[in-house]
């Protein structure tokens, strides 16, 4: 048996693995079959598949008929938040932790969550790191980010660094916090844990959890609108969720300024220039910079020759 909670039975169900799928029938696979391998049995797997149309789900369905500890459900596609949800909803143990169906965890990774929490029987949210798995095949080592120490609310503000792939929470956290935003198709991690900050430290394993999978889907190059987004996670925390009695006012306004800079940024190499004045409009309003100033008044003087980017800037 390994070290840390105790496993009474077979059946026990002390962590729910919650895994969204869509259209990763080449990874799926190796992802279940890597909670299937861990050194603990006192989990259930609860996998659902988004509306994938490649085989996904059959795939998913295939191997739950051959172990009662994962459960398979289908849904049309309404995004990883909504799927997560799902798969939320039907869970029954204390602990929640998650695994992306293109990752793949260390056979140990339960086991570390365990021991950790027999040994501090007050914590909620425990975190590690990973490492990445290359697409062919090799490992890239990666350092972890705060995992010498507990971290809260302004850390995190700062800076995104809780992955999915490596996090661990008691399920009692999302009691009063409703799950993940459904609205959101990205950035939906992010601003679950923003909310789940104003409950708990984040405390850090101080080992690697899982490897995550570099592939051509899911290298995604940052946009104009993906940093709007996020600035616009970061506001609603502020101005809606509490974020303003948590966190100083001044590191909220940098913070928010690098970011529509770094949207507005992205939105001039678009030559999106109506949106990029946007955005560096707003970042003068929050933390005014030289840089900001002269590419806001270059996006006025190409504005002309600039196009649009179909998708309305994000408002939460």
């Amino acid at each position: 048996m390994t070290a840390g909670i105790e496993q009474t039975s077979r059946d026990a169900v002390t962590f729910s693995v919650i895994m969204p799928v869509y259209n990763h029938a080449e990874y799926v696979r190796a992802a279940v079959e890597s909670v299937v391998g861990q050194t603990r049995s006192d989990w259930e797997l609860i996998v659902v598949d988004d509306g994938s149309t490649d085989g996904s789900a059959e795939i998913v369905e295939s191997l739950a008929a051959g172990n009662a500890r994962i459960t398979a459900i289908r849904q049309e596609n309404a995004g990883p938040a909504a799927a997560r949800n799902t798969a939320i909803a039907r869970a029954r143990g204390k602990w929640l932790t998650f695994i992306d169906s293109d990752d793949v965890w260390f056979p140990e990774t339960l086991a570390r969550y365990a021991a950790y929490i027999a040994d501090h029987a007050d914590t909620r949210f425990i975190h590690g790191y990973r490492h990445r798995l290359n697409a062919d095949g090799t490992i890239t080592e990666l350092g972890g980010e705060f995992q010498d120490q507990p971290t809260g609310t302004a850390e995190l503000f700062d800076r995104m660094y809780l992955s999915h792939l490596c996090v661990c929470f008691r399920r009692e956290l999302l009691a009063d916090e409703g799950g993940y935003d459904a609205s959101l198709r990205s950035c939906e991690d992010y601003e679950l844990y923003l909310r789940l900050s104003r409950h708990c430290r984040f405390e850090p394993l101080d080992l690697p959890t899982g490897l995550r999978r570099r592939h051509e889907t899911n290298i995604s190059r940052q946009t104009g609108y993906s940093r709007m987004l996020e600035a616009e996670v970061l506001r609603r925390f502020v101005e809606r969720f509490g974020g303003a009695q948590l966190l100083d006012p001044l590191r909220v306004k940098r913070r928010l300024g690098r970011l529509y800079y770094a949207a507005g940024r992205q939105y001039f190499r678009s030559r999106c220039f109506r949106q990029a004045r946007e955005a560096l409009e707003l970042a003068r309003s929050h933390s005014p910079t030289k840089k900001a100033a002269i590419l806001r008044l270059l996006s006025r003087l190409l504005l002309p020759l600039g196009k649009t980017d179909p998708r309305p800037m994000p408002k939460l």
